[in-house]
């Protein structure tokens, strides 16, 4: 019967050892699934962060190729109000009904024409800073020509990596 305890003794040390051995591989099991756990939360961070800074360079070049369009069709509305200007050639029979009509349409013309110039004003104030940021998209190119990385030249031109690589297929497009 001795006989029969000590056996059942030594596997009851087994059964614990093993249980033991077990444990000890889901400790480590769990001790490395938290460590990737927070190494992807530190990704997820990071690229949460570069996505957001991506989302506020995007921003700004919306901002930027809204302010060009803008500009392009002040320019397209004043080549048409320049084209009003020319006199039609011929029949002139419609200038003396005109005439009539001028006094009245001149002051509103006048009236156009003063908000139009202010418009002018205020684009040629703006003009300046829309050409500083065209010439940085444009020495970006330039730069990425010459051999630069992306982050090169975002440090260079004191710009994040998403607006130069915007302004590098952007820009770059256009003066293929």
């Amino acid at each position: 019967m001795d006989a029969y305890v000590i056996l059942f003794i030594f596997f009851g040390l087994i059964v614990v050892l093993w249980s033991l051995r077990l444990l000890k591989k889901d400790i480590e099991r769990g001790e490395k699934i938290l460590h990737e756990s927070e190494k992807a939360q530190k990704t997820l961070s990071q690229l949460l962060n570069e996505a957001i800074e991506t989302i506020e360079e995007l921003d700004n070049f919306g901002e930027y190729i809204i302010e060009r369009i803008e500009n392009k069709v002040r320019w397209a509305k004043g080549e048409i109000l320049d084209i009003e200007k020319v006199p039609i050639k011929g029949n002139t029979e419609h200038l003396n009904t005109e005439k009539k009509v001028e006094k009245t349409n001149e002051t509103k013309t006048y009236a156009q024409k003063e908000d139009f110039i202010e418009h002018v004003n205020d684009m040629r104030k703006n003009e300046s800073k829309k050409q500083s940021k065209e010439e940085l998209y444009r020495k970006a190119v330039d730069l990425y020509k010459q051999g630069y990385t992306v982050d090169e030249i975002a440090s260079i031109l004191n710009i994040g990596k998403g607006e130069a690589k915007l302004a590098i297929r952007i820009v770059g497009r256009e003066r293929s």
